[in-house]
């Protein structure tokens, strides 16, 4: 479905309107898109809470969820927090490193709580970066390195979802298709809910029992393939 387009068939704001008896005077494009991103944080942060193997991205992104930064000589912190497009950056799932001779290797991730990060805490050792902590909005070496590498850090990432503005017609929901009603019921629920309408019950119902889903739909996914219902199987003698 569609924010807002002209085919009122797939219109979010449109579905909205029909479950709350409601208009866009009662509850206007601005409120309506408010609404719809914050169920999109509810929705980020069940599937920020669940392994996927998959590493979801909202599907409104037409650049991968990974940045290049360069390597200056003498700097141990990297400021990393933003993607390209503005996203904030969620979490990082793999750091990669070019050498002088433009090879690739894997910095291992360290916790600058332990015992064992100690280069990270308070090395002051210079020469190939080996290891990371993310700190704050700033990636932490446990070297200094000693010489420029231009787009030498590579950082693949889980970012923030695309929100809606008022004046969207026919951007989707970031989520899978099955569930672009959420945001519709959690938006729905919102306005019936300030309003003191019975009807805001179940609505809210909707949307939890839908969270439920995502939970389980997340959970499961893996990169090759999703889990699927299989029929029961009868052996016959």
């Amino acid at each position: 479905m569609q924010f807002n387009p002209a085919n009122t068939n797939i219109s979010m704001a449109l579905k909205v309107d029909d479950l709350a008896d409601t208009n866009a005077t009662k509850y206007p494009l601005a409120q309506k898109a408010r609404a719809f991103n914050t169920a999109l944080d509810r929705a980020y942060s069940l599937i920020f809470s669940f392994t996927d193997t998959k590493n979801y991205d909202d599907r409104n992104y037409s650049t991968l969820p990974q940045g290049t930064y360069d390597i200056t000589a003498g700097e141990r912190n990297l400021t990393v927090f933003k993607d390209e497009d503005g996203a904030e950056i969620l979490k990082i799932h793999l750091v990669m490193a070019k050498d002088t001779l433009d090879n690739w290797y894997r910095l291992e991730e360290m916790d600058i709580r332990d015992r064992d990060a100690f280069e990270i805490a308070e090395g002051d050792e210079v020469g190939r970066i080996d290891a990371y902590d993310w700190v704050g909005n700033s990636l932490v070496f446990d070297k200094s390195p000693e010489e420029d590498i231009a787009g030498g850090i590579k950082v693949f990432y889980m970012r923030n979802s695309t929100y809606f503005d008022a004046d969207d017609t026919t951007k989707e929901p970031g989520l899978p298709a099955i569930y672009h009603m959420y945001p519709i019921y959690y938006a729905a629920w919102e306005y019936c809910s300030r309003k003191g309408l019975q009807r805001a019950s179940a609505y809210e119902k909707k949307y939890l029992e839908m969270e439920q889903d995502m939970k389980k739909y997340f959970s499961s996914q893996t990169i090759t393939k999703n889990t699927r219902i299989a029929p029961m199987a009868n052996n016959v003698w």
